[in-house]
């Protein structure tokens, strides 16, 4: 498929813009009412997205629709750790790998019982 293909493009920005915010293809799927799989086939570029789709991603991801066409040059490498991000990735550092997904998989749940209290 080619590089310049708009779903090959759109699922580069989807991609980066998940893995940014620190959640995997089911959290994201989660948040925009998509199914997991379908997520995953639209970042690799094997299916293309709705334009309604772009929206309610464009909303989770504080972009426009058009930023998943436009959007696709900017360098993955351009992305700087926020500083809050900054103080919890010095909290982890010197953990085991063990340490670190507990402390994923706990604020993983706190997160998912938090929603469930605001619905």
């Amino acid at each position: 498929m080619p590089e310049h293909d708009f779903r090959v493009v759109a699922g580069k920005v989807i991609r980066r813009e998940r893995l940014r915010l620190g959640w995997s293809q089911e959290e994201l799927a989660e948040k925009a009412d998509l199914h997991p799989s379908f997520v995953g086939q639209i970042e690799r570029g094997l299916r293309a997205a709705s334009f309604k789709t772009l929206e309610r991603l464009g909303v989770i991801f504080g972009l426009k629709p058009v930023d998943f066409l436009a959007g696709a040059t900017e360098p993955d490498a351009a992305y700087k750790p926020q500083p809050l991000e900054r103080k919890i990735l010095g909290l982890l550092k010197g953990c085991s790998t063990r340490e670190q997904q507990l402390v994923y998989q706990t604020i993983k749940h706190l997160l998912r019982q938090k929603r469930r209290l605001v619905k």
